[in-house]
């Protein structure tokens, strides 16, 4: 799903940069670049950070935490409980056929 989502961002943020270049002209963009650039380390520029907020070497101050994603698994079908058939029964019977001889027949019932 991480995966997903950062290629969907990648693309997203290739496919509004694209937009933007072509919607907006090179003049309007030229003034925008020179703002960003003359904020210095007090205001927002990422670009320009001063010693003092960069954290000392070899402290244990952590910035990130990385902990294990959860596991997915298939879940099992539940079982579903159905009530038995009745038990079946052998039915036998004795006949004589028609030569007179003794016969026994069974049947499931």
């Amino acid at each position: 799903m991480d995966r997903r989502f950062f290629l969907k961002s990648v693309l997203s943020l290739a496919g509004a940069g694209a937009a933007a270049a072509l919607l907006i002209p090179e003049a309007q963009a030229l003034p925008l670049l020179e703002e960003f650039q003359t904020l210095d380390a007090t205001g927002a520029n990422p670009l320009m950070v001063s010693e003092s907020d960069l954290p000392a070497q070899g402290s244990s101050e952590a910035q990130y935490y990385y902990s294990q994603q959860p596991r997915y698994y298939r879940r099992r079908r539940r079982r579903v409980y159905r009530p038995l058939p009745p038990p079946r029964v052998r039915r036998c019977w004795t006949f004589y056929d028609r030569w007179g001889r003794l016969m026994r027949r069974c049947r499931w019932v």
